[in-house]
């Protein structure tokens, strides 16, 4: 079975104002799987600040991050999500990111993967500004972003690698253990690439 959703074809500064944001995901989620529509879902989250943040103002930009990720997930990786184990629900919420990104999926396979094949060294910002340099030079529009807005990108992609256990400040980074079933499912759905960037494999 092939992947039922392609990346995206551009490149995008989006993430500086879309973080990881687990805890929104993970609630929406679970909204989603009980069968409720977007609609409802974001009614229910202004209604009942499901996302308990103290004001409303920034509400709606976090919605609609969430429920984009979320449209990648079929209802296997939906339920996997909600029902299986925190290492699973991270995995599948950085898969998202990377999915609805193409910018962040060719960081993993650039920069993450290349760390796991090393596997003596950390990743840290000195990798981003490597990283960064290279698209630059590659890319008209990204070229076209100001220093703070790649210093931004940088500091949110170590973050949601930090927070999704993938990898720590200064220890070498290593292939995350990921529990088979979800292994097998990504291969049935034809996601080789994402596969092999968050595993290492050659």
């Amino acid at each position: 079975m092939s992947s039922f959703k392609s990346l995206p074809t551009m490149y995008t500064a989006i993430m500086t104002g879309e973080p990881y944001l687990y805890f929104e995901f993970r609630q929406v989620a679970k909204m989603r799987l009980a069968g409720l529509g977007p609609k409802e879902i974001r009614q229910k989250v202004y209604s009942e600040n499901i996302f308990q943040y103290q004001t409303n103002k920034s509400i709606g930009r976090v919605l609609t991050a969430v429920l984009r990720r979320l449209d990648v997930l079929d209802d296997t990786l939906l339920e996997m999500c909600v029902n299986g184990s925190l290492a699973t629900g991270r995995l599948i919420a950085v898969y998202t990111i990377a999915k609805t990104n193409l910018l962040f999926f060719e960081f993993l396979e650039e920069v993450y993967r290349e760390k796991i094949l090393l596997g003596n060294a950390p990743l840290n910002r000195e990798d981003l500004r490597i990283f960064f340099a290279q698209k630059r030079r590659q890319s008209k529009r990204v070229a076209g972003w100001s220093d703070e807005t790649v210093v931004k990108l940088s500091q949110v992609y170590l973050k949601i690698l930090r927070d999704a256990g993938l990898i720590t400040s200064e220890s070498p980074v290593t292939a995350p253990l990921v529990e088979q079933p979800l292994i097998d499912y990504f291969t049935y759905i034809g996601e080789h690439r994402f596969l092999t960037a968050i595993l290492g494999r050659v």
